[in-house]
């Protein structure tokens, strides 16, 4: 071999050298993309025993566990990586091998040792990449099981801390023992200020103290005046730069909650850093010191909702309708149920520093438990009170408060505060703090999502209102129509209340065990996908079809547009033509949308296949009508029977064809009223189309004239009357009937040729003017309608009395052929002329 290629031109031999050396680096990085999927699994495989080993013990508890659900998703979203990177690996080995084909059947020719290699070589690689990718799905699946065992196991510890039962309130037994325990305690909080003194005097120079004192400033000034001077500003500023609208009341609302909220946590947050710099904090105090922070923030978040709901200092800005008397029984209840919940918090997390005996632990939760049971019975009551009070000012009012939501609130408020005193008499004090807790997390979280619907919606609907500056501005700066600016706010308002309130389930599922990391699972399973019957579904997918669909369309109308506007005005076909082919260009561009946007989900079309003839059954019972009718349309664009623009006849209803679309057809009718007419009814049923192909309409005129006036002049003035109209046609020429001779009266036909049907209604008028006045200057009277003479009418009697025939069955035979004569009469009503061609020679 090296024989050969020194053997070989020097420029030749390069070549085969690079062709080599790129091969090599080919085959290289193929093998690394391997490895390095490989060594993930390798790595997930080895994270994983750790974990499934340390959750076989029996003593972990609820925060280890949490730690392990931590460890669990990026480990799964790892995995779910490495297998994805070997997909097209395995796609690409595939196509390798069925470029390859299978294995010569006996008898066939034997293959060359080149081609037998490469098929056993693309085989070994396969099967190694399909190996691993079962591998990672099999590590998929073990770690879903392991989330799920942490799970189970933290719900069943979530469940026995809550039901574990430990002394009653009314057991007396319990206060001895906290009596007994009371010296322990005491010694307990004696070292902890023993500490903090230490500390202090350990920490204590001329810079702690400034820096101490400087902190408390900061958190004093931000408690008290800081937070006024935000609430005043920010007010000025809604009132003089947002519009006189609802949003000036619920962006008050939002920043009441903001300033007093922010305020407190500030403060106590400067105080806390102030003294953890001088080094006044001890380490155990670090848990106390941040429950303080929390306190402020949950005291202040309660005022600024009961200041942004109730404002008792201005009605006006009021975001509830209530009246003052209203507002004064139960503006005190919220700070009160906070205050009470914010205590207990506080010593409980003092109980847990200072390693408190169990029985002061048992009695203070109780306590504040009950406490706060209490706090919700007396809210609930100043409600009611509150609600008579409205009841008697309005009916109205009274009926909103007393809605079935409201009643339902408050029976399940009222069951908690019973449920609440019973565990806490039967024992169950962790259950009745629980539930004193959840009571008012919730109503906190409640009151918060309600604020920011009340302020989401207002924002979006009334900042792009056209009535405002900043919705007029954005209208002329988007160049969209005020409407549709309008309705693009109303649409965002509903998709922020849609998260907001997924948000608030969040927040308040969470103490019952639902955390981030779940809620992060379900999102990413939703983005990356999930299987449903071999289909993958996901939120990639669905916003992608949603896309194609939206890009779809757009190019259907533009091209629509572009037929209606600039192709088919050129052409020489018809107006019904034209408006069949941009109708057709419309369905077979949205059909073509629509399969392309299922295959973008993962549907592919022999799938599609199936699934249509499984529901074929369902349609043909069920939605026969509906497919009859879009079948019909189809017949209706393709064969055009009738099409736009047509005077047609169905029944009893004629009129002017205005749309043919998938399921009916719109037929405008002479009085300007809309007549929808389902497709089927056009190919099962008779219909007279007036206008079809290039029709010339027929007027005729039958008038009565005395016998004693010569046929033959009557026969030149109605001759001459029609050939002197603009609009009556040379050819066919105008035709004078002598339909009927009497003995006191003649009855004559007229019969006259114009351009168009919807020509004959004005014609036929124009023509009964100009004949009753040829007529009076001639002094030829004309008579009235003509009915048969005498002699006839007493034979025709006679044959009726010889026969047996009812003499109103023979003046129905007589009429007869009258009606036949004047079934070839124009309709009685004609719409307004049509732009049509012009007609042929007039006389």
């Amino acid at each position: 071999m090296i024989r050969t290629i020194s053997g070989l031109r020097p420029a030749a031999a390069r070549l085969l050298a690079a062709l080599a050396l790129l091969l090599g680096l080919a085959a290289a990085a193929a093998a690394q993309d391997q490895a390095a999927p490989g060594a993930a699994l390798d790595q997930a495989r080895a994270q994983l025993d750790q974990i499934e080993a340390t959750l076989k013990r029996d003593n972990l508890d609820d925060r280890t566990l949490s730690d392990m659900r931590d460890q669990i998703e990026p480990l799964s979203v790892a995995i779910g990586q490495a297998v994805t990177a070997l997909a097209p690996q395995l796609a690409s080995a595939d196509a390798r091998l069925e470029q390859i084909g299978p294995k010569p059947a006996d008898g066939a020719p034997a293959e060359s040792p080149d081609v037998v290699k490469e098929r056993d070589a693309q085989t070994a690689a396969r099967q190694k990449i399909d190996e691993q990718i079962k591998r990672g799905r099999l590590l998929q699946v073990e770690a879903s099981q392991v989330s799920d065992e942490i799970t189970q196991r933290r719900r069943f510890l979530l469940a026995q801390r809550l039901f574990e039962r430990s002394r009653s309130l009314l057991d007396p037994g319990l206060y001895m023992d906290m009596i007994a325990q009371a010296p322990r305690d005491i010694r307990s909080i004696q070292l902890f200020a023993s500490d903090v003194v230490g500390v202090v005097a350990r920490s204590l120079s001329a810079a702690s103290i400034a820096l101490a004192l400087t902190s408390a400033a900061i958190a004093l000034v931000l408690l008290i005046p800081g937070r006024r001077l935000i609430t005043t500003l920010g007010h000025r500023l809604v009132v003089e730069q947002m519009p006189k609208t609802r949003i000036r009341r619920s962006a008050t609302g939002v920043l009441f909650v903001l300033a007093s909220t922010l305020g407190p946590v500030l403060g106590v947050l400067a105080l806390y850093w102030g003294l953890k710099g001088a080094g006044w904090l001890p380490a155990r105090a670090e848990t106390l010191a941040v429950a303080f922070v929390w306190a402020a923030g949950f005291l202040g978040l309660a005022y600024g909702l009961m200041r942004a709901f109730l404002t008792p200092s201005r009605p006006s800005w009021r975001l509830v309708d209530l009246s003052d008397a209203a507002v004064a029984e139960i503006k005190n209840q919220p700070m009160w149920c906070a205050l009470i919940f914010v205590i207990g918090r506080l010593l409980d997390h003092f109980n847990e520093m200072i390693v408190a005996s169990l029985s002061a632990s048992i009695v203070v939760n109780g306590v504040f438990a009950v406490l706060n049971a209490g706090a919700f019975a007396l809210a609930l009551r100043r409600i009611r009170a509150a609600e008579k009070i409205e009841a008697a000012d309005s009916a109205e009012k009274d009926e909103r408060l007393g809605s079935l939501f409201f009643s339902l609130l408050r029976i399940v408020a009222w069951v908690a505060v019973a449920v609440i005193l019973a565990a806490a008499a039967a024992g169950y004090v962790s259950l009745a703090q629980f539930l004193a807790n959840q009571v008012i997390w919730i109503a906190t979280v409640m009151s918060l999502l309600t604020l920011l619907l009340i302020f989401v919606d207002d924002l979006c609907t009334s900042g792009l209102s056209a009535e405002t500056r900043f919705g007029r501005s954005a209208s002329e700066a988007v160049g969209i129509r005020p409407a549709a600016l309008e309705q693009i706010g109303v649409l965002l308002s509903g998709l922020v209340r849609v998260i907001l309130i997924g948000v608030a389930a969040l927040f308040v599922l969470a103490p019952w065990g639902l955390e981030t990391t779940d809620v992060f699972v379900w999102l990413r399973l939703g983005v990356t996908g999930f299987q449903v019957g071999g289909i993958t579904i996901s939120l990639s997918g669905i916003l992608g079809a949603i896309l194609l669909v939206a890009i779809g369309f757009a190019l259907t109308k533009a091209v629509q547009r572009w037929l209606d506007r600039d192709l088919l005005p050129k052409t020489r076909m018809d107006a019904g033509l034209k408006a069949s082919i941009n109708t057709g260009v419309g369905y077979l561009g949205g059909l073509g949308v629509i399969v392309l946007a299922v295959s973008n989900l993962g549907f592919s079309l022999d799938r599609l296949a199936i699934v249509a003839g499984a529901l074929s059954v369902g349609i043909g019972f069920g939605l026969q009508a509906v497919i009859s009718n879009f079948v019909s349309g189809v017949i209706l664009l393709a064969e055009r029977p009738i099409k736009a623009g047509d005077w047609i006849v169905i029944g009893s209803d004629q009129g002017n064809v205005r749309r043919i679309s998938v399921r009916s057809t719109e037929i405008e009718l002479f009085d300007r009223s809309t007549l929808i007419v389902p497709n089927s009814d056009f190919i099962t049923k008779s219909v007279k189309n007036v206008t079809h192909g290039a029709p010339i309409g027929r007027v005729q005129i039958e008038l009565t004239v005395a016998a004693d006036v010569d046929p033959v002049e009557v026969k030149r003035i109605l001759l001459e009357v029609a050939k002197k109209h603009s609009s009556v046609l040379a050819f066919p020429e105008p035709q004078v009937f002598f339909n009927l001779l009497g003995k006191s009266d003649n009855v004559y036909a007229l019969f006259a040729n114009v351009a168009s049907p919807r020509q004959a209604s004005s014609v036929k008028s124009d023509l009964n003017f100009a004949l009753v006045k040829a007529f009076k200057d001639q002094g030829v009277a004309i008579g009235g309608a003509a009915g048969p003479s005498m002699v006839e009418a007493v034979d025709r009697l006679g044959e009726a009395l010889r026969s047996g025939m009812s003499p109103a069955a023979l003046a129905a035979q007589a009429e007869a052929p009258r009606r036949h004569d004047a079934s070839d009469a124009p309709l009685a009503e004609t719409p307004p002329a049509e732009p049509q061609s012009p007609p042929s020679t007039k006389a």
